[in-house]
């Protein structure tokens, strides 16, 4: 949990100045690392001394301001694009607009999981979190579903119906919508996942979808 709230304040931190996002971002990942791996471990080491109250009041502290920049500022890098072995090719503002808000929404979910506190939810702020993790997984599977069709129905107050692909579906994928966010940011394996899925149809189509699937958090 301390590592968590690291990272997150560590995040945050990250949005008050170029400054300081590029001190972090130009952490070098070690052999096999992600990226964002390397940042973390920065994050984390930096605060590893500071108790939970302190991390809590820096994250108080930089929240805001960051959340304002990354909707508002930073456009004179807004518009690159670079390449990231899981999301793909990105602009740097879909990273800020969609990737740093659904990253805080998963540990949010992670934290409440650990410490078996509700999830406190409201369709408009996590079913858009939710339709947009639906958006990336479509780009995803249209490249795995061979021209083919599946509905992806995700139960729960953040759920929704959707359907991938274009025709008549050939299956269809029943999830609850937290845990198939867990899922496919892979914090379940994909044995755990198969196992909480009601998979009708074409199983085999959909079992072979969402082999070796990861969504960017």
């Amino acid at each position: 949990m301390h590592d968590m709230l690291a990272h997150q304040a560590g995040g945050y931190a990250s949005g008050t100045s170029y400054k300081e996002m590029i001190r972090q971002y130009t952490s070098k990942p070690k052999p096999g690392q992600l990226p964002e791996d390397a940042i973390n471990d920065l994050q984390v080491g930096e605060r590893a001394d500071k108790t939970p109250a302190e991390l809590i009041a820096e994250l108080k502290q930089v929240g805001e301001s960051a959340a304002h920049n990354w909707a508002y500022g930073f456009n004179a890098i807004k518009w690159i694009a670079t390449p990231h072995p899981v999301g793909g090719f990105m602009p740097i503002r879909h990273l800020m607009w969609v990737i740093h808000s659904r990253d805080t929404w998963m540990h949010r979910l992670d934290i409440c999981r650990a410490t078996n506190r509700p999830f406190e939810q409201t369709r408009e702020h996590d079913g858009r979190i939710v339709e947009l993790v639906v958006l990336d997984t479509a780009k995803k599977l249209n490249k795995k579903l061979n021209g083919q069709t599946i509905t992806l129905s995700l139960t729960g107050m953040a759920g929704g119906t959707w359907q991938i692909g274009k025709g008549e579906p050939a299956a269809e994928m029943e999830m609850d919508a937290l845990d198939f966010n867990i899922f496919v940011s892979g914090r379940f394996s994909y044995e755990e996942g198969m196992k909480r899925a009601n998979i009708s149809g074409d199983t085999a189509l959909v079992k072979n979808a969402f082999k070796d699937f990861l969504i960017l958090y």
